[in-house]
């Protein structure tokens, strides 16, 4: 099946859309791997949206077999264990990067934006629209002012679209910046042992010291324990890796039950894929260049230069299996627009890339 078209199945079944046989095929694929770790969810609401139907047609079906074929009891019922451990612990896969299509690999693909600004969810589901004017949330003024958000141990959501960025003050007056396509879980109240939160994009933190009270950033697999320090911390969805660079300060990076402490000026790579982690020195110029709103690529390769291009921009982008071993270097500034920054990749690559909508198609 081709995966625009899975992914049309998919959408058709969280909408309740679907056929009979398409039903039975969803659900197949579903049972039929319910540990592949390459699985990756699509947003919260089509994730709830899938699981709610699986787990409506899986136990209606087991209620029509059980009807008519009792001795078929112990086969379902290990199909719904298998559909709940697939809820709980896998994600979902069509979003993979790096798949291939007919012969050509996908670098990246857009995801579907439900809004255009940042969005503050808190605990009740009540979403607060922040306009692109408001730059920065301070935690501390917005309890002050609403009292409402004063909900100890209440987790809100700050999610970033594309082509924005957005500073966020937490409780303790950590200060956190979020890229494009990033957002960040955090509770009203820290408890009184630590201070937990949940990144899933890319931000860089400037944590307030507390030796007593550590901070920690979950991420995927992986938690990051500081006490105070300055980090960018990077853990896409699309990405098996997760890249955590420090600045300033020290950290514990922790993953798999064993700890890995990093000092300045390094960082620690773990590819989820390859079940690898490496620790190396990086160019801090060009991690920390998009928060004054640049990119930075120094002798990077097409792939990799198109995944940040992708990104900041929201879009698909489809090229040739084999990529070009020239490399890229250079300073762009984000605030260009996509198909002035392509015509400058052009220049630099000696690629073409044509553009239809959200999808671009490298040519080597």
């Amino acid at each position: 099946m081709d995966p625009q078209d899975f992914k049309d199945l998919l959408n058709r079944y969280a909408a309740d859309k679907c056929s009979p046989e398409e039903q039975r095929e969803v659900e197949r694929l579903m049972l039929k791997y319910p540990l592949s770790k390459n699985w990756k969810w699509k947003s919260e609401l089509h994730k709830d949206l899938i699981k709610n139907n699986m787990r409506k047609q899986i136990f209606n079906q087991v209620d029509h077999d059980l009807g008519r074929h009792r001795k078929r009891k112990a086969y379902w019922m290990t199909a719904v264990a298998s559909l709940l451990l697939l809820i709980g612990i896998s994600t979902f896969f069509y979003l993979q990067t790096d798949r291939m299509i007919n012969g050509e690999q996908v670098i990246a693909e857009a995801i579907n934006e439900i809004y255009n600004d940042v969005t503050l969810t808190d605990a009740t589901g009540r979403v607060t629209v922040l306009k692109n004017k408001e730059q920065t949330l301070d935690l501390r003024k917005l309890i002050a002012k609403d009292a409402k958000w004063n909900s100890s141990g209440s987790l809100n959501t700050l999610r970033v679209p594309s082509q924005h960025q957005f500073n966020l003050v937490l409780m303790d007056g950590t200060k956190v910046r979020l890229n494009a396509g990033s957002s960040l879980s955090f509770p009203t109240q820290f408890t009184a042992v630590d201070r937990t939160v949940t990144l899933e994009g890319e931000a860089y933190f400037e944590v307030v010291p507390n030796h007593s009270k550590p901070f920690m950033v979950n991420a995927k697999e992986s938690q990051i324990k500081v006490t105070g320090t300055k980090f960018n911390v990077a853990a896409y969805p699309a990405d098996p890796r997760i890249i955590t660079s420090l600045i300033e300060g020290g950290v514990a990076f922790h993953m798999n039950k064993k700890q890995y402490p990093l000092k300045p000026g390094y960082e620690i790579i773990a590819d989820g894929n390859k079940n690898s982690i490496e620790v190396k020195s990086f160019d801090q110029d060009q991690v920390m260049a998009w928060i004054d709103g640049y990119f930075v690529f120094n002798n990077m390769d097409l792939v990799s230069v198109m995944k940040h291009v992708a990104r900041w921009y929201n879009i698909s982008v489809i090229a040739p299996a084999v990529a070009p071993t020239k490399r890229i270097g250079g300073t762009f500034p984000n605030t260009a627009s996509l198909d002035d920054l392509l015509k400058d990749l052009e220049l630099l690559s000696g690629v073409k890339f044509i553009r239809k909508g959200k999808e671009v198609q490298v040519v080597y």
